[in-house]
């Protein structure tokens, strides 16, 4: 159609009297249902972060980063490769 929708300005307008495309006609409905403080309430909790989360996943990122920097555990066919040292225990019959 050409026009864009007022809302998001990414979409044509479903038609030429109407304001919004059809996802935005959805929300806009959805809203007049439902109350908009809550669905504002639902959008924070789920499309943000708080500080809570924002830490917890800068630490799970330093661990991948961590991890990924260590060395190579070293394998027995290695020539610096040494046995561990263990007890020598019992066989039980």
């Amino acid at each position: 159609m050409g026009y864009k929708c007022y809302f998001c300005e990414e979409a044509d307008r479903i038609g030429y009297w109407s304001n919004w495309c059809l996802e935005c006609a959805n929300l806009r409905r959805m809203l007049l249902l439902y109350n908009p403080k809550q669905c504002c309430d639902i959008l924070k909790r789920t499309l943000t972060r708080d500080s809570k989360q924002i830490d917890f996943k800068i630490s799970q990122e330093v661990k991948k980063i961590c991890l990924t920097e260590l060395p190579p555990i070293k394998e027995e066919t290695d020539e610096s490769y040494e046995l561990p040292t263990t007890r020598k225990t019992k066989k039980f019959k």
